[in-house]
């Protein structure tokens, strides 16, 4: 029975173990960058979903988005013209796919993209990972890794996905508008991420609102009620 109980012991103590120093390499590297965002900030969002169509979606999906949506959120609240041209021969209550076929994409990157539709609640640190790791590809220092798939904020640093922004060895004047297609990205994907988010924040102010005025109501009341109780 001791025996038994020294193997369990010492079976936790090496699961507790590996999944620290799992947990401690996840982290390991450079901090994040800050991504400027506002998912209520309409000529953001909408300047994120141009570089979402025009380079991510060459090999990402966003399925649970659909072009409809495009229309109805009012934070992105593109025409019906502006969604037929954007979504070509797919259907408006179709998802946003990429025209990348699974086995093309395995051939040529040696995985699957991920879809990105919940990407940012998915990685630690959300849009500010995503922001850092679009702006993150430098030169492998041991020259092991092709260029262009060496992200500094990667966990082990070297990423199927290459460069998406060309930020590699761009020229110093151009780093003002790769970073802010970083950021309206992370933006676009931080919104489409929870669509509802905005209408939920502004439905909780009105709630907190009347809380509180019913508190004010309720106390006043306690306060007459026990006012006559502590006259007899």
């Amino acid at each position: 029975m001791k025996l038994k109980q020294l193997l369990i012991a010492v079976g936790t103590l090496a699961i507790v173990s590996f999944s620290q120093s799992a947990i401690a390499s996840e982290g390991h590297g450079p901090a994040l960058k800050h991504a400027e965002i506002d998912v209520t900030d309409q000529a953001q969002i909408r300047r994120g979903l141009t570089v979402f169509t025009d380079v991510c979606m060459g090999c990402h999906s966003a399925t649970y988005v659909t072009y409809k949506g495009l229309m109805d959120y009012p934070e992105i609240g593109l025409s019906r013209e502006e969604v037929d041209e954007l979504r070509g021969d797919s259907a408006i209550t179709d998802g946003m796919r990429t025209d990348l076929s699974p086995e093309d994409a395995e051939a040529s990157y040696g995985k699957v993209p991920p879809d990105l539709s919940l990407i940012v609640p998915a990685r630690r640190g959300g849009a500010n990972y995503v922001y850092s790791l679009m702006t993150g590809f430098v030169h492998d220092p041991d020259g092991k890794v092709p260029e262009g798939n060496y992200n500094e904020y990667f966990v082990g640093n070297r990423i199927a996905m290459p460069d998406p922004l060309a930020w590699l060895d761009h020229e110093p004047e151009d780093t003002a508008e790769l970073e802010r297609d970083a950021q309206d990205v992370s933006a676009f994907l931080a919104f489409i991420a929870d669509p509802h988010q905005n209408e939920r924040r502004a439905l909780g102010c009105w709630v907190m609102g009347f809380l509180l005025l019913l508190t004010l109501v309720l106390w006043r009341l306690k306060v007459e009620v026990w006012k006559d109780v502590k006259k007899h």
